[in-house]
């Protein structure tokens, strides 16, 4: 990290002799452009890298020193490209005609386009370098300090007469697995008093995260909160009303699946824990070794890429699946850009489950491996984008294996998952989002109560679900890490765009087969290139302005729950 540190003062010191000098020679900027692209990689792999080790083992504090460093080193990335943007800003206009037209700078033209434009909608540089500088100790520290108190919070569950204290993604995993309802309610209970004991200390947190994001809106003249998460995610304001629309019209649906459900459960009323629960199990379990096969196999059957980069990541050892307390909770894939490789970690149990994950986090490994060609600023892909090819591989693996079912209550079973993974998407992540931008109008008041925020959660999580579930999650405010990012604004809807943009990808690919390849691998490519709306007329032949492309994207979900109300009418 000192060779970097040194790289970008050096280059930060290039840029402003650039600037001062009006030195905007094209080959002079083709060449700054390679160097700043190179320290991107640098910066960005030793990020990851340490985010690897550190949820490797979240007892293991040694790391904490690097993390620093490396928050510090992102900064410094920050501000040089604050510099950056000053002089994308200052080059004259006969230069930048003949810049954009450059052969190697056509690739990432968009990203430089792209910059400039956001340039002009912030405060002067000096006052954004500030605020970057500010940031390491104020802004990005809240979000370390969230991390840390969450890898300590202990949910302390009796059993066999002796107190157990779980992990929140021990307390989850518990609560999935367990098929004794009184149990599960057991668990949840003291996962609440958890959450309810140490309230204030993420009521602080979300606070100061959320206000010093306002002020810095604020600052810069920026009315919309949301502007920072449409940017970030390369759609528009009429796209995402489009889809909270679509998504809106079809909640009779939703809540059908949910009193259904309760039916069969036998009970008045679902608690949230009971939603992505499968009400159908099937004892078949999934080893390891089967699991590659299963996804190399139905990779294949797609694309030869799509399989053969799953093949390597199996074979080279990229995944990191064993089943230990001691790591970070949840799933993720991490790229190395300069070994043009990836990595993954996850917690393999044995379930169906655990399969479609695996399969999700090697969409995005390869999503990685289409993009390791192109420069630096041409992976620069939009936050909601990121999930296309990771939720296109969850339905090949799911798809499949719902074709290939033994027996009615596999069947089930995996149509049940199909469902519960839509309303996450379709439910839970809009009710999540609904709660965020009623925090923030309420955070612009002034500071806002734990006990508030757990009632806006509440609150929001009820219109969501309607009146067959009782029991919500008032407490995912703090156990949901989204909520606490301070690099991506509104966290959360993302996944619900990419979730709907991916059904529509994929709903193609099923109509065209093996053909569509070809076509999904640029799409891929260019997702660093181009808006949402771009990608979906370019590739989709759609208009995402328009209820019609996001009701096609979520019908697979509502003719699910159709043939699983089918299916389970005689067990009413």
């Amino acid at each position: 990290m000192k060779s970097l540190d040194l790289s970008i003062k050096e280059l930060h010191s290039d840029l402003e002799s650039k600037l001062e000098n009006q030195e905007f020679s094209v080959s002079c900027l083709v060449e700054t452009f390679r160097s700043i692209q190179a320290v991107m990689d640098g910066t960005f792999q030793a990020d990851e890298f340490l985010i690897c080790f550190s949820s490797d083992n979240v007892e293991d504090q040694s790391a904490a020193g690097m993390i620093n460093k490396s928050a510090r080193l992102r900064s410094d990335l920050e501000i040089l490209l604050g510099t950056f943007d000053r002089l994308l800003m200052e080059i004259p206009q006969d230069v930048w005609t003949s810049l954009i037209k450059d052969e190697e700078v056509t690739q990432y033209r968009f990203f430089l386009e792209e910059r400039k434009q956001r340039a002009d909608d912030k405060l002067p540089a000096q006052l954004e370098k500030l605020i970057r500088n500010l940031s390491v100790n104020g802004f990005t520290a809240w979000e370390d300090h969230y991390d840390q108190q969450i890898a300590k919070l202990r949910v302390k569950v009796e059993q066999d007469g002796e107190i157990k204290n779980m992990t929140v993604g021990d307390a989850f995993f518990e609560v999935l697995s367990s098929s004794d309802r009184s149990y599960k309610q057991k668990v949840m209970k003291a996962y609440e008093e958890a959450c309810e004991e140490n309230a204030d200390t993420y009521a602080s947190i979300i606070n100061h995260i959320s206000g010093f994001r306002l002020d810095v809106y604020e600052q810069r003249g920026w009315d919309n909160v949301l502007k920072e998460a449409l940017e970030q995610n390369r759609i528009e304001q009429a796209s995402l009303n489009a889809m909270m629309r679509a998504i809106d019209s079809n909640q009779e649906a939703f809540h059908r699946f949910l009193k259904r459900k309760a039916e069969l459960l036998k009970v008045d009323k679902l608690e949230w824990f009971d939603i992505p629960d499968n009400t159908f199990s099937t004892e078949k379990k999934v080893s390891y070794e089967e699991a590659v096969t299963i996804i190399v196999n139905q990779f294949r059957d797609f694309s030869e890429n799509l399989g053969n980069l799953a093949e390597k990541a199996f074979k080279e050892r990229w995944i990191e699946a064993d089943d230990r307390s001691n790591k970070a909770n949840g799933a993720f894939c991490a790229s190395i850009p300069l070994e043009k490789e990836s990595r993954i970690l996850m917690t393999f149990r044995g379930n169906y489950l655990d399969v479609i994950t695996l399969a999700h986090e090697l969409g995005h490994a390869y999503h990685n491996y289409i993009l390791d060609e192109e420069p630096a600023f041409s992976r620069e892909k939009g936050t909601s984008v990121a999930e296309t090819a990771s939720t296109f591989c969850e339905n090949l693996v799911l798809d499949s294996a719902m074709s290939k079912a033994e027996n009615k209550s596999e069947k089930l079973s995996l149509l049940e998952s199909k469902i519960s993974a839509g309303l996450s998407y379709l439910s839970m992540i809009p009710s999540r989002f609904r709660f965020e931008q009623k925090f923030y109008e309420k955070r612009k008041e002034g500071l806002v109560s734990a006990i508030e925020i757990t009632d806006l959660t509440a609150e929001a999580e009820r219109e969501g679900y309607g009146e067959y579930v009782d029991g919500v999650h008032k407490h995912s405010w703090i156990t949901t890490s989204h909520f606490y990012s301070t690099e991506k604004a509104f966290y959360n809807i993302p996944y619900t765009i990419g979730y709907l943009f991916s059904n529509g990808v994929y709903s193609l690919a099923k109509k065209e087969g093996k053909s569509f390849s070809s076509r999904y691998d640029e799409l891929l490519r260019n997702s660093g290139r181009m808006t949402v709306e771009q990608l979906a007329e370019t590739y989709l032949n759609a208009d995402l302005h328009e209820e019609a492309f996001w009701q096609a994207a979520i019908q697979p979900v509502v003719e699910a729950i159709e043939e699983y109300i089918e299916l389970t009418e005689e067990l009413i």
